[in-house]
């Protein structure tokens, strides 16, 4: 008779890798350990030792505070998740540049990075242009501050105010979706017209925010 003890052990393996992914899917950003350790029934060493092998990967990823999120490299099998959240959010972000007259960014939480992916440019000459496909930190930005609140049981605008680019400010929120993207839409704008504006421009951004599709 064959042993098959060394493949049973291997599909265990790969279904507890399973069914921690869909618990950190389902709420990127704010499981730890122990958190998982207690959903999923394994003892706390069992989890470390499954998630710094799915981290390794790139299946997984741990900010400073050790809360996980799905990796890129498991986002990336889904390259289509991307285009379809650009399309799901794009007439919020086109109704709020014509609400405010400025750009508005839509971006997406990859690690611990903000992952821009979609823009609707200002109609003035002088106005904030970021590349999309480019990464920006949680720390000094609008949309990276506002999903920082998020994973810390805030929802709040968050303010850039020339901190990651000098003559730039920013106001952005956070959201999750029912695919469980953690997706912030800020508008950044020129200093000057920021301060002079910043009042209509919050009150249009939590307009958008309480309309946009996040999951409820």
């Amino acid at each position: 008779m064959r042993r098959t003890g060394g493949r049973d052990d291997g599909i265990q393996v790969l279904r507890r890798a399973a069914a921690a992914l869909d618990e950190i899917g389902a709420e990127p950003g704010r499981l730890r350990l122990v958190d998982l350790g207690e959903r999923l029934g394994l003892a706390k060493s069992t989890v470390r030792r499954l998630m710094v092998g799915l981290i390794e990967i790139g299946f997984a990823s741990a900010d400073e505070q050790g809360r996980f999120s799905l990796g890129d490299r498991l986002l990336g099998l889904g390259g289509a998740d991307t285009a379809s959240l650009a399309s799901l959010f794009r007439p919020t972000l086109e109704e709020l540049g014509s609400a405010t007259d400025e750009t508005v960014d839509l971006s997406v939480l990859r690690g611990n990075q903000m992952l821009f992916i979609d823009q609707v440019e200002s109609p003035h000459r002088l106005r904030a242009v970021s590349a999309v496909g480019v990464r920006f930190p949680l720390e000094s930005t609008a949309n990276g501050r506002a999903v920082a609140a998020l994973l810390d049981g805030r929802a709040e605008v968050a303010f850039d105010r020339d901190e990651h680019t000098a003559g730039i400010s920013a106001a952005g929120v956070a959201g999750r979706t029912a695919g469980g993207h953690v997706v912030a839409i800020s508008v950044p704008a020129p200093s000057d017209r920021f301060v002079a504006h910043e009042k209509r421009i919050v009150a249009a951004l939590r307009a958008a925010a309480a309309a946009a599709p996040w999951s409820r």
